[in-house]
C-alpha cells in the first residue's frame, strides 16, 4: 500500500469551468467529423438505483461532450463519440433488453454502466454474442468476466484488493475499538461471496465478525434484521453493497435499536454518515476516485461545480459514481488513438491493458487489465472528517 495523505475538510467549491459542447437530444450526444464512435450506455435514471445510475449517465454525457468539443485523432482521421442511452429502471432483468438495443439498433461497439451486480452477466452475454464489442462497468460482478484475452473492463480495483487489502486494513487502524463486527448484507449470489472473503480479511486485522446477516435486496424495513443482533454484542456494524438508501435506513434502525453507533460501509457514500452525524460516533466509507464531500485537489473541485452546474443537481448530493467513470471516456479515445482503430474492439481492449490517464482523478490498468486506480478510506465523526487515499500494487 502506498504512503497515505488527509485529504482537507469542508472546503468550498470553486467556480465552475465552462467547456465547448457538442450538441445532443432525445438521450444521445451527437457528433460528427471524419469518424464517429458509437457508445451505449445503461444505467438506472429511475427508480430505486437512480441517485447513482443519474450520476453515472449524467457523467459519461459530460465526458462524450468535453471529448467532442476538441475532438480525437485515430488513424489520420479525427473522431467523435456518439452516446445513446438506455433507462435500467433499477431492474437488471432490463439490461439483456437494453443491451441488444444498443449493439445492434444503434450499433455500439462499446458499452458501459449497469449499476447493479446482477445485470452484468446479460450486458457481458450480449456483447460476446455479437461480439466485437466492449463492456466497462464498475459493479462487483464485473470482475468475474476480466481477463487478459476479453474485452472487459472493471472500472474498480477487484474486490481482494480494494477492500480486503486495501479498505479494511485502513479501516481497522483508523478504528483501533471496533473487535466485533456483524456483517450486513444483501442475500444474492454477490452479497454472500463478498461476506465470505471480508469475514477471514477483516479476522485478520484482529476484528471478528460474530454475525452474517443476509436480507432482501429489495427490503425498506430494516427493524427486523437490526434486531437479530443482541444489544451489547457488537462495537460495529459492516454494511455491504446496498447503496446510500438502504445503508441510511440500516443506521437509523440500528440507532432506534439501541445498538452500537459505529458503523463500516462499502459501496456507499459519505452522505448517511453526514445526514447522521449528531447520532453516531463513527462512519466510515470506500472511496473510489475521489469523494463529493471531501474534494482533495482544485480538479476535482471545479468538476463537482461544474457538473452541479450543468445538470442542475445539489453537489451535496452528488454520489461517487462520476469519478468512476467520467475519466475513463477520455481514456478509452486515448486507447483509440494508440491502437489505430476505433471498430477493432480487441485492439482497443490491447491499448487499454497497462494504460493510465491523469483526469479529473488518475484512473490505470495493469497489464492484465485488472483495475489499479488509486482509492481512499473516508472516516467521519460528529467533530469532522477525512479522506486518507491508498493505492494497490
Amino acid at each position: 500500500m502506498r504512503s497515505t495523505r488527509a485529504a482537507a475538510v469542508g472546503v468550498t467549491l470553486a467556480g465552475a469551468l465552462v467547456l465547448a459542447a457538442c450538441g445532443g437530444g432525445s438521450g444521445s450526444s451527437a457528433a460528427g467529423g471524419d469518424c464517429v464512435v458509437k457508445i451505449g450506455s445503461v444505467f438506472s435514471t429511475t427508480g430505486a438505483a437512480a441517485a447513482f445510475g443519474i450520476d453515472g449517465q449524467n457523467s459519461i454525457d459530460m465526458a462524450v461532450k468535453d471529448i467532442n468539443a476538441k475532438g480525437f485523432t485515430v488513424a489520420g482521421k479525427q473522431c467523435t463519440f456518439e452516446l445513446k442511452s438506455a433507462d435500467m429502471q433499477s431492474n437488471p432483468d432490463n439490461m439483456a433488453r437494453n443491451a441488444q438495443d444498443l449493439i445492434t439498433g444503434f450499433g455500439a461497439h462499446y458499452l458501459i454502466g449497469g449499476d447493479m451486480s446482477p445485470a452484468i452477466p446479460p450486458m457481458v452475454t450480449a456483447a460476446e454474442r455479437t461480439g466485437n464489442v466492449m463492456a466497462l462497468s464498475v459493479t462487483t460482478s464485473m470482475q468475474n468476466y476480466v481477463a487478459p484475452d476479453k474485452p472487459f473492463f472493471k472500472l474498480s480495483a477487484s474486490d481482494d484488493k480494494m477492500v480486503n487489502n486495501g479498505y479494511i486494513p485502513a479501516v481497522t487502524k483508523a478504528l483501533p475499538d471496533i473487535k466485533r463486527i456483524a456483517m450486513l448484507m444483501n442475500n444474492d449470489d454477490t452479497g454472500r461471496a463478498l461476506a465470505d472473503s471480508y469475514v477471514p480479511a477483516f479476522a485478520q486485522n484482529g476484528v471478528e465478525v460474530t454475525q452474517k446477516i443476509f436480507f432482501d435486496p429489495a427490503s425498506q424495513d430494516f427493524a427486523a434484521v437490526v434486531n437479530q443482533i443482541p444489544r451489547g454484542s457488537v462495537d460495529g456494524i459492516f454494511i455491504g453493497y446496498n447503496g446510500d438508501g438502504r445503508a441510511a435506513a440500516i443506521m437509523d434502525a440500528a440507532l432506534d435499536a439501541g445498538l452500537t453507533k459505529n458503523f463500516i460501509t462499502r459501496g456507499i457514500s459519505a452522505l448517511p454518515g453526514q445526514q447522521r452525524a449528531d447520532k453516531i460516533d463513527n462512519y466510515a466509507w470506500l472511496v473510489l476516485g475521489a469523494d463529493p464531500a471531501f474534494p482533495s485537489t482544485d480538479e476535482v473541485r471545479d468538476f463537482i461545480s461544474r457538473y452541479a452546474a450543468e445538470y442542475e443537481v445539489d453537489p451535496a448530493k452528488v454520489t461517487w459514481f462520476p469519478f468512476t467513470h467520467y475519466d475513463y471516456i477520455a481514456m478509452l479515445a486515448q486507447a483509440m488513438e494508440k491502437a489505430g482503430t476505433t471498430d477493432d474492439v480487441d485492439k482497443v481492449a490491447a491499448a487499454l491493458r497497462g494504460a493510465s490517464y491523469d483526469g479529473v482523478v488518475q484512473v490505470s490498468f495493469d497489464p492484465s487489465g485488472a483495475n489499479t486506480s488509486p482509492m481512499g478510506a473516508g472516516f467521519l465523526t460528529p467533530s469532522g472528517g477525512k479522506v486518507v487515499t491508498f493505492g494497490i500494487s
